[in-house]
């Protein structure tokens, strides 16, 4: 017989095991990590303009303390670009934040099939679990995989299904590659995301596949999760791609 506790035990302590966020300072010129309890958020500056990706959690606790440890004025983000709609990932849609107010927020437009429960989150055996958060902002959906700006950063959207329906991974001007969470790194290698957490893992393994083809042929020089940490190493980040891990 299937027991949903039981199984939410397991999860959790695999993934305590595992999970090791990088704490909040700046990664590189432009670019800083920002630690939210077991996940990252990233914010990117150039020019006058600054992004995030992704944006923590829901009524998260520690968000202001930690923006504080960023050496420049936070009065605006002009965009938000969300790999997915979990919670830790995609907070600013839940709640009424001042901080993300005047930010366009981007989200692939096949996360509305979760969103609105037409689509089950995940399923753990036979229990279907849906997508329960009320979406208190507008959204600006990504419809395909053409290039955005926001000023001179350019943008470019990953459609890499799996982890959850239209999840999403975004290259930085031709440099950094956010991928959420597809992957995630174990011993310095990467492996498919947890599977007990995942919409459809066969389908993540074709698109960690295609993540890594185009990490090469882009010359691509980071690979930064959302869990455990950055590597500047293609080969090992994808090295077990196809490898269950949960």
């Amino acid at each position: 017989m299937f027991d949903i506790i039981d199984t939410i035990k397991k999860i959790k302590k695999k993934t305590f095991s595992i999970i090791a966020p990088l704490e909040t300072k700046q990664l590189f010129e432009n670019l800083y990590s920002i630690q939210d309890g077991d996940s990252n958020y990233f914010i990117y500056k150039k020019g006058n303009k600054v992004i995030a990706i992704d944006s923590g959690y829901k009524d998260s606790k520690t968000r202001v303390e930690e923006l504080k440890k960023i050496p420049f004025p936070l009065n605006n983000i002009d965009a938000v670009f969300l790999t997915h709609i979990d919670s830790d990932h995609a907070g600013c849609l839940y709640e009424d934040d001042s901080f993300f107010s005047n930010a366009t927020i981007y989200l692939h437009e096949r996360e509305i099939n979760h969103l609105t429960k037409k689509v089950e989150r995940v399923k753990l055996g036979f229990i279907k679990i849906n997508h329960e958060l009320e979406v208190k902002r507008e959204i600006t959906f990504i419809k395909n995989n053409e290039t955005i700006f926001v000023g001179d950063i350019k943008i470019q959207p990953i459609l890499t299904p799996g982890h959850t329906l239209g999840h999403t991974c975004f290259c930085i001007d031709d440099k950094y590659l956010f991928i959420g969470d597809s992957l995630i790194f174990k011993k310095g290698f990467g492996y498919r995301f947890f599977d007990l957490l995942g919409f459809d893992n066969k389908e993540n393994s074709k698109s960690l596949l295609k993540l890594k083809e185009f990490a090469i042929s882009n010359n691509c020089k980071y690979i930064i999760t959302s869990h455990t940490g950055y590597t500047d190493n293609i080969e090992k980040a994808f090295k077990y791609y196809d490898t269950k891990l949960s």
